[in-house]
């Protein structure tokens, strides 16, 4: 990467690792929702408590990472009990919250938010639990 790209890209996420406790379950999830495009091979995992390790990425702009975790080592960022408990999370852009939530609802997932005008003619946002037991965000401008 060029000089003026990495100082472009400073400060920007370039990077998501996704937890996962069963790879092929949230490979469907996320390729059937978002449209990513995931390696099914494994690339070699670092670190002790990662099983597996597959890439993922969406056109130019998100690339990552699904690890499937050890039990012990696996973080859930969302607890039942305190729904209104915000962890740092990722969200992502989708043409229509409400009909992302249905479709999260068909492949697996849970609505945690319902789709929300966020007011000023700045859209609307949604918390949605993918398979993995993972918040993630979504925002769509209608």
């Amino acid at each position: 990467m060029d000089e003026s790209r990495v100082q472009e890209a400073l400060g920007q996420i370039c990077w998501l690792e996704v937890p996962v406790r069963d790879f092929a379950r949230a490979k469907k999830f996320y390729t059937e929702i978002f449209g990513w495009e995931v390696m099914d091979e494994p690339a070699k995992a670092a670190g002790d408590c990662v099983k597996s390790m597959h890439f993922f990425n969406k056109g130019k702009t998100l690339h990552g990472a699904f690890l499937e975790l050890d039990e012990p080592y696996h973080v859930v960022n969302n607890i039942a009990e305190r729904p209104a408990a915000l962890p740092l999370m990722p969200t992502l852009c989708v043409v229509d919250c409400e009909e992302t939530l249905k479709k999260v609802a068909s492949a697996g997932g849970k609505t945690a938010l319902p789709k929300t005008a966020i007011g000023g003619e700045m859209g609307h946002f949604a918390r949605l639990i993918d398979t993995e037991e993972n918040m993630i965000g979504i925002w769509s401008q209608k």
